[in-house]
């Protein structure tokens, strides 16, 4: 490039300089395409605005008709980046404004001193070219830096959505909120957070005081408000407002629908422990357990169902009995209870415990602790009911064996005498037939009387009484015998002491039983009681040669058949175990064991 000259003087240059005018000009051009080149060789969209604007001067002072002397000033948001050597006083300047996206950010000027002049209108159009691609340059960087942002955005988001799982704590959520969250800021270094549910606060680390500087988002769950998310700067570095408070509230609501999820999911959680404590608890309780054993059997599935189970006690008080659950000691004041009632009247209360600093689910667990309480009230009506069925039998038996006795029997007794008397009168009258008729009447009669002792005898059993259960089977076996005209024999293979009148009386009642059936119904012909006791362990067993029960499953233990209900309930009344059994040569086993003290 040529330089004008200012000189009065206006000559006129030779032709011959012509060629030397033109190899200038190219020069000029080539260091312009070179400036250009090299400025936006490096243009990366990962440098600093700084670093582009050093890369600016570094290549577009040189391209200057004076570089030696020239400096140059970039503008951009109120801020200035100068070339080196830049100082006072050069007023002498070309400029170009610099745009993005339509609004105008600032300018970039190139200095001489006074006594210089531009290439005009060469330079200008350098530096406008300049100024445009630093315009293109800090439009792709906003939209770098916005896409930039964005994925930060959507990488805490998914990483956040990914790791909420309803099996986790409140406490693991914040902290895994936290982990994604504070990267995602535009200051991850000095950025905290914190995160306030129902009254408990959640920190992110290095979170201290007097960061006043913050953005935040409402938190509510099943619209309503129950604490909010905070996230803090020092005061001196600004938020991406509304870019940060977009993902804050995006962070927040997701939090929320966790915390609706969770919520949903505790209570069914709830739900499914209370519905398979009462399946367990109903399907357990039959009627063959004994009071203690239910409660136990309650307390089993009771306790792993309350909302923490692992401190939780229980005790059911029942008719000024008391039974309770493992570890259940003093102090336990907070409880929830129920009220038990059998045939409308009460009989005691199911209570459960806690610590005092434990809360309660309440209504849900209220309800639960009602509902095992008001199946224990129907379990008791049942097994009330049943005792009174048997208590009535036993009293009817009682009462017709006393009747046979006393009076029946007295009555037929009353009228073999008369019988007698009247075989002797008419045997001195000579009237062989009407004595041999007479002699008839009294034979039958006493044959009735014993029936009537024997019949008494097996509704009301007088040698238990006064003997024990041990004489008592050794005479009923041989009553069978005579009576049925069969063989039924009784072993004893020790000595066995039943000092419980009404555990004797059930174990008479079940040989009892157990024998008529075994003839009545399977025709025996041969009949072994068997009575023992090893190590603490009471055996019975009536076993026969007949064809089994009539109507009775001794596979299964279906026992249709009241008699057979009846033993199962007498059984059930001492914790004993009643099987059925089939024999392989043919009959029936009925094998009672339980343990005696």
């Amino acid at each position: 490039m040529a330089c004008k000259d200012k000189s009065s003087t206006d000559a006129v240059r030779p032709a011959t300089e012509e060629p030397a005018s033109a190899g200038q000009a190219l020069r000029e051009r080539l260091k312009e395409i070179t400036c250009l080149y090299e400025i936006r060789r490096g243009m990366g969209l990962e440098l600093s605005v700084e670093i582009v604007c050093q890369n600016i001067f570094e290549h577009l002072i040189p391209a200057m008709q004076f570089p030696e002397i020239a400096t140059a000033m970039i503008e951009l948001d109120g801020r200035r980046f100068t070339s080196e050597n830049h100082g006072q006083g050069l007023t002498h300047e070309l400029q170009s404004k610099i745009s993005a996206n339509d609004e105008l950010r600032g300018q970039l000027r190139v200095f001489y001193p006074e006594d210089k002049p531009f290439l005009m209108p060469e330079e200008q159009r350098l530096i406008d070219t300049v100024a445009s691609d630093l315009e293109k340059w800090l439009e792709r960087k906003q939209i770098d830096g916005a896409l930039r942002e964005r994925l930060k955005e959507i990488t805490c988001l998914y990483e956040i959505r990914r790791g909420m799982g309803l099996e986790l704590s409140v406490d693991n959520v914040c902290q895994n909120i936290f982990e994604h969250l504070i990267p995602a800021m535009q200051f991850p270094e000095i950025a905290t957070a914190m995160i306030e549910l129902d009254g408990k606060r959640f920190t992110s680390e290095n979170h201290g005081q007097g960061l006043t500087h913050e953005l935040q988002s409402k938190i509510s769950v099943n619209h309503k408000t129950c604490g909010q998310l905070r996230v803090f700067y020092p005061e001196d570095k600004p938020f991406l407002v509304p870019e940060e408070q977009r993902l804050i509230d995006a962070v927040a609501s997701d939090l929320e629908k966790w915390l609706e999820r969770k919520q949903i999911d505790e209570a069914l959680h709830e739900r499914l422990k209370e519905i398979t404590c009462l399946y367990e608890i109903r399907r357990g309780m039959g009627l063959e357990l004994s009071v203690d054993n239910a409660c136990r059997h309650i307390f089993e599935y009771l306790i792993p169902a309350m909302q923490f189970p692992e401190i939780a006690t229980a005790l059911i008080e029942l008719d000024g009995r008391r039974f309770t659950s493992e570890n259940h000691g003093q102090g336990l004041t907070h409880e929830l209870q129920a009220k038990i009632s059998a045939n409308n009247k009460p009989c005691g209360q199911l209570r459960v415990f806690y610590p005092e600093d434990k809360p309660f689910l309440v209504p849900e667990e209220q309800r639960l602790i009602d509902a095992v309480a008001s199946d224990l009230e129907r379990w008791l009506e049942r097994k009330r009911l049943e005792q009174a069925l048997v208590s009535i039998a036993e009293e009817q038996q009682r009462l017709i064996g006393q009747e046979l006795h006393d009076n029946l029997g007295q009555q037929i007794a009353a009228i073999s005498y008369q019988a007698k008397a009247l075989e002797k009168k008419i045997a001195t009258s000579s009237c062989e037939d009407a004595a041999t008729v007479a002699a008839s009447i009294a034979t039958q009669a006493q044959v009735a009387v014993m029936q009537c002792k024997q019949i008494a005898q097996g509704l009301l059993p007088f040698e238990l009484e006064t003997n024990g259960l041990t004489a008592a089977l050794r005479a009923f076996a041989s009553r069978i015998a005579i009576t049925y005209k069969i063989t039924c024999d009784f072993v004893c293979e020790n000595e066995v002491l039943i000092k419980d009148k009404d555990l004797a009386l059930n174990l008479y009642r079940i040989v009892q039983e157990a024998t008529n059936n075994a003839i009545r119904h399977g025709g025996a012909q041969h009949v072994a009681i068997l009575l023992a006791v090893e190590e603490e362990m009471l055996h019975l067993s009536i076993s026969d040669n007949g064809s089994g029960f009539a109507g009775t499953d001794t596979k299964h233990g279906v026992t249709p058949g009241m008699g057979i209900k009846i033993m199962q309930y007498r059984a059930r009344q001492h914790g004993a175990m009643l099987e059925f059994l089939s024999r392989a040569e043919g009959g029936v086993e009925v094998r009672l064991e339980m343990r005696i003290v």
